[in-house]
């Protein structure tokens, strides 16, 4: 992997901000940093990159935002507009292979400074952070984690913010990766987004994680928001999804903080009308996340020899969702 000790990070600064993905999350966030800094956002859907262009990104809800980024195709098209200090990759985790691939060898080529690009996993599930350096084959990753949901409006293009309980917290593995990650935690938190540095990020990542393997599938299954969910029969199962995460965590050598289970509990009670993507994805016939979710707990409890027998039952309900899927694209 590259190192970052033969850049100088220290006076790194976050000038323009690029943002790959345009769905919820990606727009939210553009709509929202574009309140303190320039935004391009890279679009390969050619009516969503329209629609942008003529619309605009805007959030409503629980925040309040808009702005008009710059819109480009691909992402070698960053450089010609004078490159990005950040790119945040706000996709579906399934497409991390395909962004890696295209960004590696162009990571140089993009940076708007001498100091570098920083890479930012915008995404949910406990590997993807990981899964983005390595690929890159660079250090330069910050792992960004969010108690925040957002649903669009596919129609219109606009975002409704359901869920946002800051802080929202970012880091890397890298400590040498320190200086970009407070610098953008300040950014975000001028913006509106408040964000806090996290020296040790992953129990945040765990925790986390835990609580998207155990919500957004149940809540997929039933066709629920996350508070409807916690308050119907279903409830029940949501709970042993995170006490058998909690429980993996732990074998883990994950220290996930005193108290967990009945904060996340509490937190999704209150979550109310918040539905997370997987609902949308199951609803519209995409390919779902449960690979960065459930089937990445199931990894780990297996390599720590752990039975965790609702998650598998949860994996392949919803990889039977999968499934269907791919036989039909199959069959175009």
């Amino acid at each position: 992997m590259e190192s970052c000790g033969n850049k100088a990070l220290s006076p790194w600064e976050p000038r323009r901000v690029g943002v790959i993905g345009a769905g919820a999350m990606g727009t939210s966030l553009a709509s929202i940093v574009g309140r303190v800094l320039p935004v391009v956002m890279v679009v390969r859907n050619g009516e969503r990159a329209a629609q942008i262009v003529r619309d605009g990104v805007a959030t409503s809800g629980l925040i309040e935002s808009s702005c008009e980024p710059i819109v480009v195709r691909h992402m070698q098209d960053l450089a010609k507009i004078g490159g990005v200090s950040a790119l945040f990759v706000a996709t579906k985790t399934t497409a991390i292979p395909e962004v890696a691939r295209e960004l590696a060898p162009i990571m140089n080529e993009i940076s708007d400074q001498d100091a570098g690009l920083v890479c930012v996993s915008y995404q949910n599930g406990i590997e993807p952070g990981r899964q983005l350096m390595e690929m890159l084959g660079s250090e330069r990753v910050l792992r960004m984690v969010l108690s925040f949901g957002a649903v669009m409006d596919e129609d219109a293009g606009t975002v409704r913010v359901t869920l946002n309980e800051p802080p929202h917290a970012i880091g890397s593995i890298n400590e040498e990766m320190r200086p970009p990650a407070e610098r953008i935690a300040e950014m975000l938190t001028r913006a509106g987004l408040e964000t806090r540095y996290e020296r040790d990020i992953e129990p945040v990542v765990w925790r986390k994680g835990i609580a998207n393997a155990a919500a957004n599938p149940v809540t997929a299954l039933v066709n629920l928001t996350v508070g409807e969910t916690m308050h119907s029969p279903a409830g029940m199962i949501v709970e042993r999804l995170i006490d058998e995460g909690v429980e993996v965590a732990r074998a883990a050598g994950i220290d996930l903080g005193g108290g967990f289970r009945e904060r996340v509990m509490d937190l999704l009670r209150k979550a109310g009308d918040h539905l997370p993507s997987m609902v949308e994805d199951i609803r519209r016939g995409r390919e779902s996340e449960v690979g960065q979710l459930n089937r990445q707990v199931i990894e780990h409890a297996e390599r720590l020899a752990i039975d965790v027998p609702t998650h598998r039952i949860i994996d392949a309900l919803i990889e039977t969702f999968d499934w269907k899927v791919y036989q039909r694209r199959r069959g175009e």
